[in-house]
């Protein structure tokens, strides 16, 4: 059995919980509502200044392997 049902499959059991339209829209609004105000959010400026680290780092590396 999946974990994952859409509206065509039929359950193997009988006894799965049901969720009628009505709460799937709401479930979609919601979630559709989180994942917005997550991408609002903006990246922290510690992880801004670690990956301008890390490329400073890689751009080291390379230039050291290329006078290799």
């Amino acid at each position: 059995m999946s974990i994952f049902q859409s509206d065509q499959d039929q359950p193997d059991n009988s006894a799965a919980p049901q969720v009628p339209h009505s709460g799937r829209a709401v479930i979609s609004r919601k979630l559709r509502e989180l994942y917005d105000a997550v991408q609002d959010e903006g990246i922290p400026d510690k992880f801004l200044d670690l990956l301008e680290k890390l490329d400073e780092a890689e751009s080291r590396a390379k230039i050291k392997a290329s006078e290799e």
